[in-house]
């Protein structure tokens, strides 16, 4: 049904598809209309998993403020990107085989801690694992509850061993926290002391009522974020180098361009300068989705569709991915792979289009309008460092010959990443 509504049957109850010609109803609703936060939120089951709050406030603070931190990280994130690579992938003096996902989640797992918490708390493993099964456990608890009756899921939430650690594990960062917490509230009363650039310190500024000083608000903030941004940003990395070993006709270029920068540190200008890399990523980012629906929405006041269809409060829509990004396509032959459509931002007019961040009706990957992801910023340049930072280093290709996309299996509508694709490294001279 290309042109009108239509509705499936998914948790919570049914999801109600639009059109694409109905983007612009999507993108200029308020959330206090249409809201992406409710509808996540009832669909991943987030009174249980934890994902996804009504929580605007920190959504605010990162799209406000996330700015102003990343400026003062830039080359935090480079030095660490350096260091994770060493520590996951290894020295590979000859051809080694590697199962990648599990250390790509591992590298921006270590790459974010030391910006969100900063040293020495980033080094402690238990404070890594402890975000880390968080993250992994709420997620992998999702579409096991999706098969219980609500009334038995409160019951099967309770009992399901991943959820039941992720208690333990609050418990565990809340003791890990305490310190860092107490001495950086202690130092701010020193006129002279410079906080860190951390996560840490934008909570404690972000609340002007003090919410940020409590050590609650600190373990939610760094448990939620991670849960938002360390996975999703792993498995971004991952299929990023196996689109390369897919297609290593663009290696060479790409690798040319990081080492036409020189020595010189990895902060927004620098990088900003590796427009075929974004580019790549960008067509990487249409290929290969982490759900086959965009812009998903819960209607919070009722809403009437120009054909005069009337959705109620309630209703969960969403729009058709695929469809978006490939049949109402704004490219040139959208069907054909072609990692370096940057040429599109030559034009006049499209200097900030087409990049890996810029949202649009036909890009949908960290959604559309004033609900679109605010952490998008900081992942991009996660994975522009990380793989930059690989494609110096090593040579790499796939271990078999590639048969579909990793992200090609599908659980209701969220795609699962395949972690038993074999790569072969080896370092460069």
């Amino acid at each position: 049904y290309p042109d009108r509504p239509y509705k499936f049957r998914h948790h919570p109850g049914e999801i109600v598809i639009l059109p694409f010609k109905y983007m612009d109803e999507i993108k200029n609703a308020p959330e206090n209309k249409l809201s992406f936060q409710q509808g996540s939120f009832d669909m991943l089951i987030g009174e249980h998993t934890g994902i996804t709050g009504h929580d605007l406030e920190m959504a605010t603070l990162i799209r406000r403020d996330v700015g102003r931190l990343l400026d003062r990280v830039y080359t935090i994130v480079d030095d660490e990107a350096v260091d994770a690579m060493k520590q996951e992938i290894g020295p590979c003096e000859d051809w080694t085989e590697v199962e990648l996902l599990p250390k790509t989640v591992r590298m921006i797992v270590k790459i974010s801690q030391r910006v969100f918490v900063g040293e020495p708390l980033c080094r402690d493993e238990r404070w890594l694992e402890t975000i880390t099964n968080c993250t992994a456990a709420s997620f992998g608890s999702v579409t096991k509850l999706w098969t219980y009756n609500w009334m038995t899921r409160p019951f099967v939430a309770w009992r399901d061993p991943g959820l039941r650690s992720i208690r333990q594990y609050k418990k565990e960062a809340r003791d890990l926290i305490r310190p860092i917490l107490d001495e950086r509230l202690k130092n701010l009363q020193n006129p002279d002391f410079k906080a860190p650039p951390d996560l840490i310190q934008l909570v404690i500024d972000g609340w002007k009522d003090g919410k940020g000083r409590t050590l609650d608000q600190q373990v939610a903030t760094q448990i939620g974020t991670g849960r938002a941004a360390l996975f999703t940003t792993g498995v971004t990395v991952f299929h990023l180098i196996y689109d390369l070993a897919s297609h290593p006709e663009y290696i060479q270029p790409l690798r040319e361009e990081v080492i036409g920068l020189g020595s010189v540190p990895m902060n927004r200008a620098n990088v900003a300068k590796l427009t075929k890399l974004d580019s790549f990523i960008r067509e990487c980012q249409r290929w290969s989705k982490f759900m086959i629906i965009g812009t998903m929405r819960k209607v919070i006041q009722p809403l009437t569709l120009p054909d005069g269809t009337v959705l109620p409060v309630g209703t969960l829509l969403a729009v058709d991915t695929q469809n978006a990004v490939f049949d109402n396509s704004s490219l040139e032959d959208p069907n054909r792979f072609d990692g370096f459509r940057r040429k599109l931002r030559a034009q006049d007019g499209n200097s900030m289009k087409y990049q890996a961040v810029s949202t649009g009706p036909d890009h949908l990957v960290f959604g559309y309008g004033s609900q679109a992801c605010p952490g998008r910023f900081f992942a991009i340049h996660e994975a522009k460092v990380a793989l930059a930072r690989v494609l110096l280093n090593y040579d790499f290709k796939l271990k078999d010959k590639p048969v579909d996309s990793p992200m090609a299996r599908v659980v209701g509508v969220l795609t699962t990443a395949d972690p038993s694709v074999k790569f072969l490294f080896k370092s460069r001279k």
